[in-house]
């Protein structure tokens, strides 16, 4: 299981991130990161519409709200209900709770680990239907198994999510149970979109509303910032798994702050021994979360790579799909060179040979023989057939291009992600430092579509949105 990250952990990192920073300023410099055409080959993407013109996410993580849509298609809306903590519970059968996670500057997983501490429970007794970004403002429904006192929620108090509408009821809520996801997004850029760029964005928007956009896996599949993920799943494809760890560990990328890279430099270093890395990845409790799981198993089993993988299962699973999505995206852009492109295309992680076969010489290329030992290796990675479109229909809501602050809204089923349909229309920008001339006007991006309102949200969460922005300002962050 990950390590548990408490506000003190959060707490001692932020003290020691701003004595660094001020100690050693030029590493914690970058330039802006465009995610341009040759980012995207990095992960087997090729083919966008050209002339897109630059437009930048997530400045604040208001900026990208996400509504999950259940099975029943039930919105559960990112609201904030007359409560202080989880609320009370409503009465009903059943020794399962379910609730709506809301969530900002955050993921899904260290939600989830939070949770559970917080509730006193295993984290396997807390369920969801998908990951849902860290720098986003997020809902979702989730449900909580094994708990023996339900005042535990009412008691909740974390600066980062709160739950809703806490009930009884049968069952769990599992992996890819749901519909899909509402997305409404700002969309920031350094001048105003002229009539040419509008032009462009109209028709691009017309296309995918009457044709539906390449269902391309964007960056976030492959571990940003540093984009290994798939490689990752690679190398436990081929039962490499001290490889995975120590590059996990040690793997430097211009996409990271300087700062952290070389003390990458320094684990690789010291590979071995345990404890002299603990003390550089217990610095960071919060950036450096998964190396201290790796290492905290290191320090009692040297040598049991295996093991050390087991402790973050929500990861390995991440990275045995990230390889499947790359070559997924690698096999479309192909496709689409050629002029002919199947309805759907098969997912790696299956027993079934004919789901390797287009994909046979990327594999190849790749020196990877399957069946893999490493599929029983981890159990709890689920091996079966699959298939993924390669040709996603949108169901638009509202967009706005005016100004230097854009907004749009849609629904994407299960499965599909926002930045792969909005890789068609713009090139993406984010992280720090900002693309200069960027506004960093604060909006309310329903407000601004007159889909609703995020006020008493925005206010639950204004310690966490006011350090984030403070931040941001100073040019911290290795978002």
């Amino acid at each position: 299981m990950a390590m548990q990250i408490t506000q003190e952990d959060r707490d001692r990192e932020r003290m020691l991130f701003e004595a660094e920073r001020m100690r050693v300023p030029k590493d914690f410099i970058r330039t802006p990161m465009v995610d341009d055409d040759a980012v995207l080959r990095s992960v087997g993407i090729e083919g966008l519409p050209q002339g897109r013109p630059v437009a930048y996410l997530k400045l604040m993580p208001q900026d990208f709200v996400v509504e999950e849509i259940d099975r029943e298609g039930n919105l559960h809306e990112a609201r904030l209900e007359d409560v202080a903590g989880g609320g009370s519970v409503q009465e009903g059968d059943g020794a399962t709770y379910y609730a709506d996670l809301v969530k900002v500057g955050i993921s899904t997983l260290e939600a989830k680990a939070e949770l559970a501490h917080a509730l006193g429970i295993d984290e396997k007794n807390i369920g969801f239907a998908g990951v849902k970004d860290r720098v986003a403002l997020t809902s979702q429904a989730i449900s909580v198994r094994g708990l023996a006192d339900p005042g535990a929620f009412s008691r909740l108090d974390r600066e980062n999510f709160f739950l809703n509408g806490v009930r009884r009821g049968k069952g769990v809520v599992a992996n890819g149970d749901l519909k899909g996801n509402e997305f409404t997004i700002a969309l920031r850029f350094a001048e105003p979109p002229g009539a040419a760029v509008k032009d462009f964005l109209n028709e691009q928007v017309a296309i995918a509303k009457e044709e539906g956009f390449w269902n391309f896996f964007y960056l976030q599949r492959f571990g940003t910032p540093r984009l290994i993920s798939h490689i990752l799943g690679r190398l436990l494809v081929q039962g490499k798994y001290e490889e995975v760890i120590k590059m996990f560990l040690t793997h430097r990328s211009e996409r990271e702050l300087p700062y952290f890279a070389a003390l990458r430099g320094d684990i690789e270093k010291k590979w071995g021994d345990w404890k002299s890395i603990w003390e550089i990845v217990d610095r960071f409790p919060y950036h450096f979360g998964i190396e201290r799981s790796f290492v905290a198993h290191l320090i009692d089993k040297p040598d049991d790579f295996l093991g050390a993988l087991h402790e973050v299962q929500d990861q390995v699973r991440l990275w045995f799909y990230a390889y499947d999505s790359f070559l997924f995206n690698k096999k479309l852009s192909a496709l689409i060179g050629s002029g002919e492109v199947p309805l759907s295309l098969s997912f790696l992680t299956s027993f079934n040979p004919a789901d390797w076969k287009p994909y046979a010489e990327f594999l190849e290329e790749d020196g990877v023989v399957l069946p893999t030992r490493s599929w029983k290796d981890f159990p709890f990675v689920r091996v079966e057939s699959r298939r993924c479109a390669t040709l996603q229909k949108i169901a638009m809501g509202k967009a706005s291009f005016e100004g230097r602050v854009g907004a749009i809204s849609f629904f994407l089923p299960k499965g599909s992600y926002a930045t792969s349909f909005l890789m068609n229309l713009f090139s993406l920008a984010s992280g720090l430092p900002v693309v200069p001339g960027i506004s960093t006007e604060n909006v309310d991006v329903k407000e601004m579509l007159g889909t609703g309102s995020l006020t008493g949200v925005l206010e639950r969460f204004k310690t966490v949105l006011d350090r984030r922005e403070a931040d941001r300002e100073a040019g911290e962050g290795a978002e």
